[in-house]
C-alpha cells in the first residue's frame, strides 16, 4: 500500500491532485471556520466530472455527511463519504469569484475560489468554464421556511474533517476559500490539509 502523503492548503488557495479508485481524501479544517471547496472529475476522460444537482438527486438531500456519495454528470459514483466529524456541508452554492466580490460584496475584487481552481487545474488543460459547481465542505448554507437561501459561520471546530474513497481514478481540486468577508469562513480565510491515502 502507498504511504499517505499530505498537502498544506495556505488561505485563499488552491491545489490539485490525482487519486486511484479505492485510495482516500482526508480533507482537515486545521483551525475551524474554514470552507474547503471540492471539485472533482473522472481521471480518464475529464468530461465526466462532479454534479452537485446530481448529488442532491441521488441522495435526496441537499445536506451530505457519511453515508453519502458524489456522483458525476453521468450519474456515477465519484466518492462516497466515509467519515465526517461535521456534518455540516454545502452543494447549493457556487465557488466565489471575482465577480462575486465586486457585485455581491461590493468589494474591490481579487481572486476567488473559481480562479485559484482554475489556476490550480491549468496543468491538465482544464479552463474555468470546465468546472463544475463544488461540494462546498464545512460550509453552513441555510435555506429559510419561506426558502431563502443565506450562509452562516460553519459549525467545523479546529481538526473536524471529512474523507472520502474514490470510487474511480480521480482528478481533484481543493480550495481553502477565499472569502475573507461575511459569514462564508467567519469572516477570516485560514489553512487547510488534505491527505491522501
Amino acid at each position: 500500500m502507498s504511504q499517505a502523503r499530505t498537502i498544506h492548503i495556505p488561505p485563499a488557495s488552491a491545489v490539485s491532485f490525482q487519486i486511484a479508485k479505492g485510495q482516500i481524501v482526508k480533507v482537515t479544517d486545521i483551525m475551524g471556520q474554514q470552507v474547503a471547496d471540492f471539485i472533482a472529475f473522472n481521471r480518464d476522460d475529464l468530461h465526466e466530472r462532479l454534479s452537485t444537482s446530481r448529488t442532491r438527486s441521488e441522495n435526496g438531500t441537499i445536506r451530505i455527511t457519511k453515508g453519502h456519495r458524489l456522483f458525476s454528470n453521468r450519474n456515477n459514483v465519484l466518492f462516497a463519504v466515509s467519515e465526517d466529524t461535521c456534518g455540516v456541508h454545502d452543494l447549493l452554492y457556487p465557488p466565489c469569484s471575482r465577480w462575486v466580490y465586486e457585485h455581491r460584496y461590493k468589494i474591490t475584487p481579487h481572486d476567488g475560489c473559481l480562479e485559484n481552481l482554475t489556476c490550480a487545474l491549468s496543468q491538465y488543460g482544464l479552463a474555468t468554464d470546465d468546472l463544475p459547481d463544488p461540494f462546498n465542505i464545512f460550509e453552513n448554507s441555510q435555506v429559510s421556511p419561506d426558502w431563502q437561501m443565506s450562509i452562516k459561520d460553519p459549525v467545523s471546530k479546529a481538526g473536524d474533517f471529512v474523507e472520502l474513497r474514490a470510487d474511480m481514478n480521480c482528478l481533484v481540486a481543493v480550495s481553502a476559500c477565499a472569502v475573507d468577508v461575511g459569514h462564508t469562513n467567519a469572516g477570516r480565510c485560514k489553512p487547510l490539509e488534505v491527505t491522501i491515502r
